[in-house]
Parts: C-alpha cells; structure tokens; sequence
C-alpha cells in the first residue's frame, strides 16, 4: 500500500528453523521480515513445511515456581496447534497475516511461523513501535496480537481503514484499553485464544465481552473431577509440551482460574494472583521479588500487580533498607531477570504479617 522502500527484509525458504527460527536456541533477525508463502506452488511448499514439521523445538516459560523451565514442542505439536488456529480464521477468509508475535514464544512458533506455512498465506513479522506497517497489498488480514500491538494499530489509522477485514487473533493476556477503539468497527473480529506454553492453545472466544464464555477446543477436554467451585483450569490435550525429562504428562494444571458451566465451556475468573503475564510471558512475583532480595543485600522487596494499558498486565516493585539505592539501579537489576518492571519505590518498609504475607500496598518515602 506504500511505495516507498519496505524494510520488511524478503526471507529464503531454505533454513526456516535457523531464520527467522524457533524457540530459544535459534538466533532470530532483530528487525521486521517477510514470508511470502503465496508464491510457492504447492510442489515448492512441500520442502519448507516439512523441516518445519520436522524435529523438536525448545521454549522456556517462567512456570510456577518462578525459575525458567525448559520445554519440548515437537514440530507437529506445533502445527496442530496452527491447525486449530487456522479453523477459527477461516469463516474470515484472510489473505494475509501480519503478526506481532515473535517466534521464540510458543504463541509465536504457532501463529506467525505454523500458521502462514499451513494456510499458505504470506505473513509479515511487525517487531517493534519503531517500524513502519508492511506493505500489505490483500484487503481480508489476520492480526497475531499481543497487547501492545493494538497502540501500534491506532497510531496508523490510514492504514488499516484501507482493510476491508480485520480479524484479530488475540493472546490469553488482559485485552488493554486500547483495544475498544477497535470494538465499534464492524470490519473488526475479535478471537482470543487461551493458553500456555506448557498446554498450546487450549480454549477461544469471539467477541468483546470480557465475561464471555470460552469454548475449549476439539481435541481438548477437562482435567480431573467436576467441581461447580472456582478452580484451576486443568486440561488434557494431544498437544501437550513435554518437560525436559522426556515424559509425556497425561494432563496440565493451568495458572487460570475458572468455573465449569458444562463439558465444553467455562468462565474464567481471573489468574492466581503472584503470576503475571506480560506480552505473552508469564513471570512468578514471588520469584522475582526472592532473586531481587539476593541481588540487593539487607533490602526488603515486595513485587505487586499492576495494570498497564500497554502491556496489559506489569508490576512495580517495592524496597525498603538495604541502604543506597536508586529507582534506576533497581530497575536495571529488575530488568536483568528477565521483566521490567512498570514503577520502582523505594519506601520506608512493606507491612507484611508475622508469615511474611504483604498485607497492604506499601507507601512510598517522602
């Protein structure tokens, strides 16, 4: 739609696992690229897609505990999971996918690099707010969302008025404020898709309602007994990652909290409350705020939700003694395991109970 120069660089087909690769052990191109996986017959497709189906992948999620966990995703895992994507684009027909989810994350692997070699479509990877929007030339496109995706949207409102539909396929992360400028649109579709590196993509929705029903997919069913009480959200799926021991669990505990309203369809609650997630990446508070403490001797650390129309979900960290320190230093040492935080306090202490537990937010000093 621009006829000024694309930095969207044209990638080869010839090394697809290696660039722009997938999951954590591949080096992946920093800036935007292109796959135009609409020029290739279906006698040249055959090779790309096959050393992508190929062979495991590696990913690291934060899990429970806080601590990177390592886990497997076979290639095939990876493309069913594209499968089912693909099953909930179709009734928009899309020409073209344009995502903003990179590869290195499960959510990533699956919808910006499975999904276009399955459907065909070509896609373009949308890294950062300092790059201009692609070249897109189709009129029915698919968004692979993530948070910040949708205050890069509204910044280019010339651009996607030119879009005939806009289906947006939308990660289990809080949808942020930005994203209702979008809701009054009758060209936009609204998908959310819910899951986890551990589990692949195990329930949707369409919609706004942010208390709407989701429905688990076809190949996914409950885990453990019935219970009409708020639970976790446990799930049994052929697309299960597996841990770095090799086994095969028979089913997942998710970090979601839900109610069961019959076989298939549940209501989700909300998130366990020391987890959050941040653009797709979920971080233990508890965690952080432990490796914070050994980082930063004789201080007290507290790390606390916050809401962020960004990102969706974020924290602030709160410190108390452990002598000079700057908001900034804290900050760095915040950011050098692995999640900046929104806000950093220094305060002068953080109530807690004779357990440990916080028990208000702390104020911060004069």
């Amino acid at each position: 739609m621009s006829t000024t120069a694309s930095p969207y660089e044209v990638l080869g087909f010839d090394a697809l696992r290696e660039r722009p690769g997938i999951g954590v052990s591949c080096a992946q191109p920093d800036g935007p690229w292109h796959l135009p996986w609409h020029r290739l017959s279906t006698t040249e497709a055959a090779g790309p897609r096959a050393e992508l189906f190929a062979g495991d992948f590696e990913f690291h999620t934060s899990g429970s505990t806080g601590d990177p966990v390592r886990r497997i995703l076979p290639g095939t895992r990876l493309r069913a999971d594209a499968e089912q994507l693909a099953r909930l684009l179709a009734p928009y027909a899309p020409e073209a996918i344009v995502s903003f989810a990179p590869p290195r994350h499960a959510y990533g692997a699956s919808a910006t690099m499975m999904l276009p070699a399955v459907t065909g479509l070509p896609v373009w990877f949308w890294p950062s707010f300092d790059c201009p929007p692609p070249p897109v030339a189709a009129r029915r496109v698919a968004f692979i969302a993530i948070p910040w995706t949708f205050r890069i949207l509204t910044r280019y409102p010339q651009w996607t008025v030119a879009f005939e539909q806009l289906t947006v396929l939308h990660s289990s992360a809080e949808l942020p404020a930005e994203a209702s400028r979008f809701q009054g649109d009758a060209r936009t579709t609204m998908i959310e898709v819910l899951g986890s590196t551990e589990t692949s993509a195990v329930a949707y929705r369409s919609g706004w309602d942010a208390a709407g029903a989701w429905t688990l997919f076809d190949d996914v069913t409950f885990a453990g007994a019935h219970t009409a009480e708020e639970a976790p959200l446990t799930v049994s799926s052929p697309r299960l990652s597996a841990p770095a021991d090799g086994s095969h669990p028979d089913s997942h505990e998710m970090d979601d909290l839900i109610r069961r309203l019959d076989d298939r369809r549940f209501s989700r609650t909300g998130r366990r409350a020391h987890l959050v997630k941040i653009n797709g990446v979920r971080y233990d508070l508890n965690g952080i705020a432990a490796r914070l403490r050994a980082a930063l001797p004789g201080a007290d650390v507290a790390c606390v939700r916050a809401a962020d129309q960004l990102r969706g979900e974020t924290y602030d960290v709160f410190v108390a003694g452990g002598g000079p320190l700057t908001a900034d230093g804290v900050r760095a040492t915040a950011r050098g395991l692995g999640a900046t935080p929104r806000d950093v306090r220094l305060v002068d202490r953080i109530p807690r109970s004779s357990l440990g537990k916080l028990l208000a937010g702390p104020q911060a000093s004069a």
